[in-house]
């Protein structure tokens, strides 16, 4: 698809995934405010001949935590993962008051992402190494953890960003923005010690149907979205 095209009308919209929400700024006439918060764009919006930037992941996320009920209730909330979706997740429990724990292997990255987002909202955000000993801190007292990561995406569907030799805290809940495989190694791991978790297949669907709106003004039926998504993954 060209630019030209979006503005002409030959469509109304597109999706931006990795690794063009950034690259794909310059390119476009105005941002949405989350979008604009973010640096990120993954929807565009045709406005006229303008095309207008938003962001649909963050109030996708905060969609799938809720359908899930999951209680943050004030306590932190780890995150694996220091790129573009742990940014997204990152200011999306920032506005829910949490405070946000970055877990990442470039320490640089994810010093400089706690700084934009502290900059961006004065939410509290710390940050840890990608060691046992630091994930044992990073997750104490956590109500949600987050793989913003893609370890455990095929084809390598046997690995985990959660050290085996660290304990689950308990009341914890493991949400894996991995969606493929539908159950992922870490949802398997978490699951075997009896804490709640779920692969990351209805926020896809619920960021992508939050597009849908903005493109055409109307709410598509999500469940009938998850369900066509589940058939083609485990078909």
């Amino acid at each position: 698809m060209q630019s030209h095209d979006l503005r002409k009308g030959k469509w109304v919209g597109a999706n931006v995934t990795i690794p063009h929400k950034k690259a794909v700024i310059p390119l476009i006439d105005e941002l949405g405010a989350t979008a604009k918060a973010l640096g990120a764009v993954n929807t565009l919006v045709r406005v006229g001949e303008r095309i207008r930037g938003e962001n649909t992941d963050v109030e996708g996320f905060l969609m799938e935590i809720d359908s899930l009920e999951v209680d943050l209730a004030g306590r932190p909330v780890l995150i694996f993962g220091t790129g573009g979706s742990a940014r997204a997740v990152a200011f999306a429990l920032l506005q829910r008051a949490a405070e946000v724990r970055l877990l990442g292997r470039n320490v640089r990255e994810g010093a400089q992402l706690a700084h934009d987002l502290h900059k961006t909202t004065g939410g509290p955000l710390l940050n840890f190494d990608w060691t046992p000993t630091d994930l044992g801190q990073a997750s104490q007292e956590c109500a949600l953890v987050v793989n913003c990561t893609p370890i455990g995406m095929v084809p390598e569907v046997h690995t985990t960003p959660w050290f085996p030799v660290v304990p689950f805290p308990p009341n914890i809940f493991v949400y894996d923005l991995v969606y493929n495989p539908i159950e992922t190694m870490l949802v398997r791991q978490a699951r075997s010690h009896g804490i709640r978790a779920r692969a990351g297949l209805g926020m896809l669907v619920r960021q992508g149907a939050l597009s849908f709106t903005l493109w055409t003004g109307h709410q598509p039926p999500i469940t009938v979205m998850l369900q066509a998504a589940e058939r083609e993954l485990n078909d």
